[in-house]
């Protein structure tokens, strides 16, 4: 009895309707600015004004802010998007972390600690070598195949090429390193990375591999390196699909930019001209979509979306054409605007080997843009289960929104990657062999129903009369 009764008092003295500011707040953000949300409405036909609803009535029926917090949690994960997160405020505390000594961990490079498949009690497995990719070959019936781990897609995955490059280029490490600087170091150990991965890969053909499977298991995704290991592999040019991106003031800037430097090139009368006035074209058209209002919010109580809120035919993933050769543009202002991948190192071939790539439930963002890409050029074979559903993220640091009441940061996409079929992203990787892992399995059988579905595999592709 007297439980209850401080239950009850502790209701009534909640107060919940800051909770419900921060609510509305919420739904008004995201109908002004998730670009996901045409995906969440048109293809999930989630039912917003349901969803809406109840969270007002677990805020109402809160006792404290621990529930009213919950409620808020569970309203952005119903969505299932993997870049759609609240960051609730901490409380302060003192650092207990060292400050860090090299210019390297300084600059924000960590070796990433998530484990990939675990081949190494699979018998046929051999080990060649570990960071920053480790590597090896595998039997697959009658054939070799070469396994290579990318934990992540980020020049900053790798503190000792960044050591390297640094006493090349003989900074001193005491020494500030402004935005500049950052930026030579990171591209100089994207490049070695690519090198890298191109090495490795010639290395498990020359041991006799006859495939390469890539395991991306576990990669949380990256930076826009990942634009670069991709080409470094594939045995095809790889063209990039669309990019779609708001309605949106956050977006004017980042065209208005683009077209300074396509608009450089065109009255100094360099590069293909028929090609940059095309381009202008769209990003002047982009640019006026972008001061277009489009006004969304009642969304949340008849579950129409109203107007189209994203722009698709303006730009590619990585600029403003599909697909340019290594080299190309040179000499242009605009040679990374209209293709971004010519920012890296990295060659194109058909003497390559044939691509599997493996991933999982916990492959996201960056990484699955890689299988993506792959997968929609005919490039490689994916295998595993479903990836995580995180596709586009922020651009420019995103646009930001911190809750009134609560002080939560919440953060959501500004953009869309489109797959060839038109769909979003951020539906996931499905694999063109699915393999039925689950969380509870050890190491080992997981790597064992992987090796028994791709031999399968193998054994479907090989022509009659192939050993």
């Amino acid at each position: 009895m007297l439980q209850a009764v401080c239950v009850l008092l502790a209701a009534a003295a909640f107060d919940a309707r800051p909770w419900l500011d921060d609510l509305r707040q919420l739904t008004s953000e995201i109908s002004a600015h998730y670009a996901n949300l045409d995906w969440a409405v048109e293809h999930r036909r989630m039912d917003l004004p349901k969803l809406r609803d109840g969270t007002e009535a677990r805020l109402r029926a809160a006792t404290s802010e621990q529930e009213a917090r919950a409620a808020l949690q569970r309203f952005v994960d119903v969505f299932g998007d993997g870049h759609l997160t609240i960051e609730w405020p901490k409380p302060d505390a003192p650092s207990a972390t060292p400050p860090a000594s090299s210019l390297c961990a300084r600059l924000g490079y960590r070796r990433p600690s998530s484990p990939g498949v675990d081949f190494s009690q699979v018998a046929g497995f051999t080990p060649l070598g570990a960071e920053p990719f480790p590597h090896g070959l595998l039997r697959l019936g009658r054939r070799t195949a070469g396994v290579l781990r990318i934990a992540l897609f980020s020049e900053h995955s790798s503190p000792e090429v960044c050591e390297d490059v640094v006493r090349e280029m003989r900074l001193d490490t005491s020494a500030p390193c402004d935005s500049t600087c950052a930026d030579s170091i990171d591209l100089a150990s994207a490049n070695r990375l690519t090198a890298e991965i191109d090495r490795r890969a010639r290395e498990l053909r020359t041991r006799g591999a006859t495939a390469i499977l890539v395991d991306i298991t576990r990669n949380g995704g990256g930076s826009n390196w990942v634009e670069a290991p991709p080409r470094a592999l594939s045995r095809v040019p790889l063209s990039e699909p669309r990019l779609a991106f708001l309605r949106h003031p956050h977006w004017t800037p980042q065209l208005e930019q683009k077209l300074t430097d396509v608009e450089a090139d065109l009255q100094a009368g360099r590069g293909p001209r028929a090609t940059l006035e095309e381009a202008a074209a769209r990003l002047r058209r982009g640019i006026s979509a972008t001061r277009a209002p489009c006004d969304r919010s009642g969304v949340w109580v008849t579950g129409k979306l109203g107007c189209a809120m994203l722009v698709s035919d303006v730009l590619f993933t990585d600029g403003l054409v599909a697909h340019a050769g290594p080299g190309a543009f040179a000499g242009l202002a605009s040679r990374t605007t209209l293709f971004h991948p010519l920012l890296y190192a990295y060659t194109e071939s058909a003497d390559r080997l044939p691509l599997y790539v493996i991933v999982d439930r916990h492959t996201w963002s960056a990484a699955e843009y890689f299988a993506a890409i792959l997968q929609d050029n005919r490039a490689a074979v994916v295998a595993g289960e479903l990836t995580g559903g995180a596709g586009c993220g922020y651009t420019d640091g995103g646009i930001p929104a911190v809750l009134a009441n609560s002080g939560a940061k919440v953060r959501m996409p500004d953009c869309v990657r489109l797959r060839k079929d038109g769909s979003d992203e951020v539906a996931g990787v499905t694999p063109d062999v699915l393999v039925p892992w689950a969380e509870w399995e050890s190491p080992f059988t997981k790597a064992d129903k992987l090796v028994r579905a791709l031999i399968r595999e193998e054994a479907k592709l090989r022509k009659p009369g192939q050993e």
